[in-house]
């Protein structure tokens, strides 16, 4: 893998943190293509930039104000010069402190220099089993 590529992509998803953290929406969305496709840890789905900003704009500023994005990012494996696959673990840190586990999968595709989100897979943890 080119190393220069890596580092790359890794900086984009370190921006997209910092977007995340701070609330700004049209900056996180910035990181997805413009015919990107998430599929949410809840099971929505959204298709395109415009329509991931408005989940995002829902989730970070009406459903769960206030939370925070940490990752642990993964591998990085290069599909081909343009495309590559990411994965990783998360934490949503939700206000109160508590917080919910995750691991996303990301398509990344690299368009005009720049390494975008062309789909994303955030999925959820269930709690453990009360026994």
């Amino acid at each position: 893998m080119d190393i220069n590529e890596e580092r790359a992509i890794r900086s984009e998803i370190e921006g997209f943190i910092r977007a995340w953290n701070a609330g700004d929406v049209a900056k996180a969305a910035a990181f997805f293509a413009a015919d990107a496709v998430r599929v949410g840890a809840f099971g929505d789905i959204q298709h395109g930039r415009d329509a991931i900003a408005g989940a995002l704009d829902m989730f970070l500023h009406h459903t769960m104000p206030g939370v925070r994005l940490r990752v642990q990012p993964g591998p990085i494996r290069m599909l081909s010069p343009e495309f590559a696959l990411t994965q990783g673990e998360f934490e949503i840190v939700l206000p109160d402190g508590s917080m919910w586990k995750g691991y996303a999968v990301d398509l990344w595709e690299k368009r005009e220099g720049r390494w975008l989100m062309l789909e994303t897979h955030p999925k959820i943890f269930p709690p453990p089993l009360s026994r």
